[in-house]
């Protein structure tokens, strides 16, 4: 008796092992589990946040900002511009660099004006912020940051940056270029492109020769390479526009909000 049932066991347990192994191997299980699989890694994709771009999006060099703003603000046939290529990277070597502008708006025409920098990729942390007034007349304005340690930039960082104009008292900027900058170490090779004007280390170049020009605008060959940097971004329009120096900041707001 007791062998007829210890056989028995066993008949049983054999016949649930092919069980399982048929339900294993069969075309339907493996379906299912690979579609199980397959869901498993679509939900994890959809939790798992993006990676951050190597390379920050266009630089929006032409002037934007609310509903009716260049209207609003007053000005020419030109537009605010901010001077810099609109494909990234756009780099300096500098850690307090300038940036330069076209605003074809003066003083009396703007109520203010507000340049930010906020630490990329995910402009979490905001470097620097002031509000500022323009120059008397329109042209070529420079915005640069203070020579402090606190405004320094960090090699191999993305910085987005904010030019906004207000003119008409509201709390919307009525106008607004933004770009980004990334300090990389200093060269010999880069000293070099930047004493050469080269596009290639934009933000020096072209603040080196801004400078001179603001010195003395009626050197040839300070003129010649601005208006080589200017073609590079479809600007030349603006060659013979005077370089009418630094905005005027307001305060030195604090650092790290």
């Amino acid at each position: 008796m007791n062998n007829y049932r210890i056989k028995k066991v066993a008949h049983l347990l054999t016949l649930s092992l092919i069980l399982a192994g048929f339900s294993w191997f069969h075309p339907s299980a493996a379906y299912s589990a690979k579609a199980f699989a397959k869901a498993s890694l679509s939900t994890q994709s959809k939790q798992r946040p993006p990676a951050p771009p190597s390379t920050p999006p266009p630089n929006r060099t032409r002037s934007g900002g609310s509903l009716g703003g260049e209207a609003t603000c007053v000005a020419g046939d030109q537009n605010l511009m901010a001077l810099v290529p609109v494909q990234n990277p756009v780099i300096t070597i500098r850690e307090h660099p300038t940036f330069l502008f076209y605003v074809p708006y003066g003083a009396e025409q703007v109520q203010y004006g507000e340049f930010s920098l906020l630490v990329g990729p995910d402009e979490m942390t905001r470097l620097y912020q002031t509000r500022f007034t323009l120059p008397a007349e329109p042209g070529i304005v420079s915005v640069s940051l203070p020579n402090l340690p606190d405004y320094a930039l960090k090699e191999d960082t993305f910085y987005h940056w904010y030019f906004k104009l207000y003119c008409n008292g509201s709390t919307t900027a009525d106008v607004q270029v933004d770009g980004w900058v990334q300090r990389v170490a200093a060269t010999p090779e880069r000293q070099r492109q930047i004493e050469v004007a080269s596009p290639d280390v934009w933000y020096d170049s072209l603040a080196e020769i801004a400078a001179g020009l603001l010195a003395d605008p009626n050197n040839s060959l300070l003129r010649a390479q601005w208006r080589i940097l200017l073609e590079h971004i479809d600007a030349d329009n603006l060659t013979q526009t005077p370089m009418v120096g630094a905005v005027q900041p307001d305060s030195e707001p604090p650092i790290g909000e």
